[in-house]
């Protein structure tokens, strides 16, 4: 799927590619604990980012993101939370 429709979509409440457990394991980390950890795992965060936008299929995006390592999967929830979050406020403004 495309960035703007999992971002419609997230906005009414439906995230198609995390579950619950994956979303409430992400906001449970430590920020400055989780930062330190992925400092030298950018690359991989990246990479994980542009694999995740190029499945079709969100389903496929779901499994793929529940395959990362856990501090990595961590970030592309809270990075995704953070897009949608960006999305809403920016909408609020132009109403």
């Amino acid at each position: 799927m495309k960035p703007q429709q999992l971002l419609e979509v997230g906005a009414k409440g439906i995230h198609l590619l995390f579950d619950l457990e994956m979303i409430e394991a992400a906001f449970g980390q430590d920020a400055p604990e989780l930062r330190r950890t992925v400092e030298g795992r950018l690359e991989e965060v990246h990479r994980a980012v542009q694999a995740l936008l190029a499945f079709d299929d969100p389903e496929a995006g779901r499994r793929f993101v529940g395959s990362l390592a856990p501090e990595v999967r961590h970030v592309v929830v809270l990075l995704y939370f953070e897009l949608l979050d960006d999305r809403l406020r920016a909408s609020r403004t132009l109403q």
